[in-house]
């Protein structure tokens, strides 16, 4: 009897010490996702011209940064205050002044981690843009 004792501490033992990595593993994750998002440098990323190609054309929209927050427009038009969607990583919505239209936009970063594309969805059509990378000049 005492040697089968000793057999399930033995592996009680032994299933608690492989357990504890894997739970403090679990509980960093369930910390990273509740950590706040730094929005100064999510904006950051997202700044620049995006190309979006709707059908038989091609429209530049630019978003910029002032003051932690995301605007952004087609090229000459006034820039519209782009809003996050709380619970919804990359998303922002914004209803634009002049027409009322409600626009989504999914920010998506590609398999290196960098965000290089927005898929615009508007009335149930979703556009995608491609954010235009500009080459520095070499002196």
């Amino acid at each position: 009897m005492p040697r089968s004792r000793s057999l399930i501490l033995a592996a009680v033992l032994a299933l608690a010490c492989l357990a504890a990595p894997m739970a403090a593993q679990v509980a960093a994750q369930v910390a990273a996702q509740d950590k706040p998002m730094d929005m100064k440098k999510l904006l950051a990323e997202i700044v620049g011209e995006y190309d979006f190609l709707a059908p038989g054309r091609s429209m530049i929209i630019q978003f910029t940064e002032t003051d932690g927050k995301l605007y952004g427009a087609p090229v000459g038009e006034p820039a519209e205050l782009i809003s996050p969607v709380e619970g919804t990583p990359l998303c922002f919505d914004v209803t634009v002044a002049d027409s009322g239209d409600y626009y989504i936009l999914q920010f998506v970063r590609n398999d290196k981690g960098v965000i290089d594309k927005c898929i615009l969805t508007v009335q149930g059509t979703a556009i995608e843009g491609t954010k235009i990378i500009k080459s520095q000049a070499v002196s």
